[in-house]
């Protein structure tokens, strides 16, 4: 078990990092993506490796902060009065990984080698799970803290 003061930031980074890839991957879902069907193909294969590459920058260390947040709060003391809602976000948010690496990762590699608008939008129907699940996390931890 943790410190109080520990488990403090450990739940403050989470949430920080849940909310911040929530508002990230609603900007992806209504922005972002649909905006690559804008693109001429000989510019959508250049657009799409600028994307990945930058994005990955920006979504990788907070995603791993989130992922590693959620596992430490599954050893904290509140498990003994939270245990199901913290394995609930935990599975929740391995969902959302297994989804982008398995799903989300391959597309936009395909992109970036061959633009195609009916890869745009296979990535915009799929995204709209992430986008979801990543909303219900951040529903239920504003609900935790409050």
């Amino acid at each position: 078990m943790f410190d109080l003061s520990f488990q403090q930031l450990i739940i403050q980074l989470h949430v920080f990092s849940t909310l911040l890839m929530t508002g990230v991957v609603w900007h992806m879902q209504v922005v972002h993506y649909p905006m690559f069907l804008v693109f001429k193909k000989e510019d959508g294969v250049r657009a799409t490796e600028f994307h990945r590459q930058r994005t990955g920058y920006l979504v990788m260390p907070v995603m791993v902060v989130e992922f590693v947040t959620a596992v430490l709060l599954t050893s904290s003391s509140w498990m003994m009065l939270y245990g199901n809602f913290l394995w609930l976000n935990l599975v929740l948010l391995v969902l959302i990984w297994a989804i982008t690496f398995l799903r989300h990762v391959p597309r936009h590699k395909r992109l970036s080698e061959s633009f195609e608008p009916d890869t745009v939008h296979a990535l915009v129907r799929a995204n709209w799970v992430r986008t979801l699940l990543w909303t219900l996390r951040s529903i239920l931890l504003i609900r935790f803290l409050g």
